[in-house]
């Protein structure tokens, strides 16, 4: 998620960070928050206006929530495959990232 963002944003991301986010790259393992929605959360701060990005996660939150009634990963593969689910919340972060881009002007 972070990859796309920085990619989409034209942000280069230190090699550091892409190897320190080789440890959520295929999920938690817990069976516990989900790590698409996580690395979502991340990648807000790395575009959005810091004084938006609470608000931010939160909206990008209650509509991650809305859609699948969970933020569990083990809820969440009962109801989907993991690439349906990343590629969803990834739909919802754009969605919260253009919104924030586009008031931001």
């Amino acid at each position: 998620m972070l990859r796309a963002v920085s990619e989409k944003h034209d942000i280069k991301l230190p090699d550091e960070i892409e190897k320190m986010l080789t440890g959520i790259s295929n999920g938690f393992g817990t069976g516990h928050i989900c790590a698409a929605l996580i690395s979502s959360i991340m990648a807000l701060g790395l575009v959005c206006p810091h004084s938006e990005v609470a608000s931010a996660r939160i909206e990008l939150i209650e509509k991650f929530y809305d859609e699948y009634g969970t933020l569990s990963c083990m809820n969440l593969k009962a109801l989907d495959e993991c690439k349906n689910i990343v590629a969803k919340c990834s739909v919802i972060l754009d969605e919260v990232i253009s919104g924030r881009l586009e008031t931001d002007k």
